[in-house]
């Protein structure tokens, strides 16, 4: 019997049932979901590092073209290229640097294309024009820019930089930055609406630059808008009164109190500019049109403005002259990237004071910045 019993025991075992409670299970699923949320804003981070990098290095190629650029003309590009004199045109129908550069970022075809048809009166179509400035270009769009959902345009995320006078296109006397926006067709007065067959007055030469090219801003970021007319801030622009613009003593450098009344003025346009008045999103819509919000900014106020970026003028393509700031924009958090007229990188935080920030994109103004 107890050898029985005994036997019975051992076949009796105790099964392992070793596993995690209920308890257990909720603390490795806790512990899971902290370490999830650890990383992902590192994933974030490292990827938007990874963007802000690529979209330096798209500058950093603008600045390289338009100094071979200006190694062929002897001046940087102008901001404003039109069609041969024999062909009678419009004022508002003018190109951009950004067009001019076309065959330094190996966009040779794409050039030859627009320009055929600017120079031949059989084929001059503004319409189709544009249509080839439809065109999507990687070298223009930044990694970071998050696309316009209605948007089936070549947008540019990047402008030359017109200095510190705020006019969405300066003329060659009064621009005080990199480039300017004048044509040959009138040089005394800025560009508007009248007929116009001449191609545009040349760029900045080194020599023009009386600060140092390395002390002044050549190019920066740029928001695409909507491309619908929504009140949508920071992407779409404003239009209304020219009054807190046009009053500015010093156009060179606005002061902190002008610079208030601007930000009052486009956060409540009056309507007094008519078809103006009100929020456009067509800003940054083709990188080969030429007026400011569209391919160039200026350096009235400081980057990532807390106000909307517009002013006064024609609402045809977002904004295609007259008074207004359009400061640089970007999706990078608390800072803009720049290229130097030298063709260095330069990164410029929103906190910047604003009359520095008028002196880098001002070419003239015989003062140099302070470098971090």
């Amino acid at each position: 019997m107890h050898t029985s019993s005994a036997r019975g025991c051992r076949g009796c075992a105790i099964r392992n049932t070793a596993g995690f409670t209920l308890v257990e299970l909720l603390v490795v699923i806790a512990i899971i979901g902290i370490l999830v949320g650890l990383l992902l804003p590192a994933v974030q981070s490292a990827r938007e590092t990874a963007r802000r990098s690529a979209c330096q290095n798209k500058l950093k190629q603008l600045g390289v073209a338009a100094h071979t650029f200006m190694s062929a003309q002897q001046t940087f590009p102008a901001n404003w290229y039109g069609n041969d004199a024999s062909i009678s045109s419009n004022g508002w129908e003018r190109l951009s640097g950004m067009y001019a550069i076309l065959p330094f970022i190996e966009e040779q075809k794409l050039y030859n294309d627009i320009q055929q048809r600017m120079s031949s009166a059989a084929s001059w179509n503004w319409n189709t024009i544009l249509g080839l400035c439809n065109t999507r270009l990687p070298a223009y769009a930044c990694p970071s820019e998050i696309p316009p959902a209605s948007s089936t345009s070549g947008w540019t995320n990047y402008g030359w930089s017109l200095g510190s006078y705020p006019h969405g296109t300066p003329s060659r006397t009064s621009a005080n930055g990199f480039t300017h926006t004048e044509s040959r067709c009138n040089p005394a007065s800025s560009p508007g609406t009248r007929t116009c067959n001449e191609r545009s007055w040349p760029g900045f030469a080194p020599s023009d630059f009386r600060d140092g090219v390395s002390n002044v801003i050549m190019a920066s970021e740029m928001l695409v808008g909507s491309q619908t007319n929504e009140a949508l801030f920071p992407r779409n622009v404003i239009f209304g009164s020219s009054d807190a613009f046009s009053t500015i003593a010093d156009k060179d450098f606005a002061t902190q109190a002008e610079i208030d009344a601007m930000g009052a003025a486009t956060s409540a346009p009056n309507g007094t500019s008519g078809s103006g008045a009100g929020w456009r999103g067509n800003n940054g819509a083709w990188f080969g049109w030429y007026g400011a919000s569209s391919s160039s900014i200026n350096t009235t106020v400081p980057p990532n403005w807390r106000f909307p970026s517009g002013g006064s003028g024609i609402p045809g393509m977002a904004y295609d002259g007259g008074w207004g700031v359009f400061p640089p924009r970007s999706r990078h958090s608390g800072m803009v990237n720049v290229v130097m007229a030298d063709g260095a990188m330069r990164v410029v935080a929103d906190t910047i004071d604003a009359k520095t920030f008028q002196q880098m994109g001002n070419r003239r103004d015989g003062a140099t910045w302070v470098r971090d």
